[in-house]
């Protein structure tokens, strides 16, 4: 399985939410959704701010990056 990276970023990485192996891109945008969802739970704060939760895979690359701001 790859691993991927979940990160919460504005113009740079805020925290680094830590990897997880899944099955394929589409299961880790399903996890960035999760995570995003938790993270406005706890600190609805961060809406607004233009902060993401970025998703790369174990190259570095980019899979997405998930605008808080359209997270209802």
């Amino acid at each position: 399985m790859p691993l991927y990276h979940f990160d919460l970023v504005n113009w740079k990485a805020i925290v680094d939410a830590g990897g997880a192996d899944l099955a394929d891109d589409i299961e880790a945008m399903n996890s960035a959704d999760l995570i995003a969802r938790r993270l406005l739970e706890r600190m609805p704060q961060l809406k607004n701010q233009r902060y993401a939760v970025l998703v790369t895979d174990e190259e570095g690359g980019e899979v997405c990056r998930l605008p808080l701001d359209v997270v209802h």
